[in-house]
């Protein structure tokens, strides 16, 4: 983090410590930050369907053609919702819809949950890369079940070994700016951080 010198101006050390306490904030609270973003890949696909049902087709066809980056969107591969594709594959679904499920988990469990290792997310996302490779190369055709299953644990896997890893990088930046608000406040140049130390690092 950067440290206030006796060089800098009164206004640029305010311009400092402002940043360092939104960097403490967003270190603090990076799960809930990171489930909303999941989860703006989750509804989204979910309500253009609802959309398109309810005759509101031009907001439904910037979210098909937004998620289009993303998916190949093949109806045959996806679910319908009052007649109308979901704007997300079968796979997808489940893969963001798992992130976002495990996200939320996690930010209620995570003093309880040890990161995976990655031979665990490997063996975990195996079943996916069979899947969709043997239906890739026209040895099979893949199923909803499977596809909705494999993305799952896929998304298990991502999450198992992401999640704790990004708590101890976070948590280790928000034990720093803790020390130094600390530090600053004593010497009167800052506000103290109102929010009490968290206790779910595992360290």
């Amino acid at each position: 983090m950067s440290q206030p010198s006796h060089t800098l101006s009164p206004g640029q050390e305010r311009l400092i410590i402002a940043v360092d306490r939104v960097i403490y904030h967003l270190a603090r609270h990076w799960v809930w930050l990171l489930n909303g973003i999941a989860a703006l890949f989750v509804v989204p696909p979910l309500v253009a369907p609802l959309l398109a049902a309810t005759g509101h087709t031009v907001a439904a066809s910037w979210i098909y053609r937004f998620f289009s980056l993303t998916c190949h969107q093949k109806p045959e591969h996806s679910f319908f919702i009052a007649g109308h594709q979901v704007a997300f594959c079968q796979r997808d679904t489940a893969i963001y819809g798992g992130l976002l499920l495990f996200g939320l988990l996690y930010a209620v469990f995570r003093h309880r949950v040890r990161p995976a290792s990655l031979w665990i997310g490997a063996l975990l996302a195996a079943p996916m890369a069979v899947d969709g490779l043997t239906q890739l190369v026209g040895l099979r055709e893949s199923t909803p079940t499977l596809r909705v299953l494999t993305g799952g644990l896929f998304a298990l896997g991502v999450a198992w070994i992401v999640f704790p890893r990004l708590n101890e990088g976070f948590a280790e930046i928000e034990a720093v700016l803790r020390a130094r608000f600390d530090r600053l406040a004593r010497e009167g140049r800052a506000r103290p951080l109102a929010a009490p130390a968290r206790k779910d690092h595992l360290g």
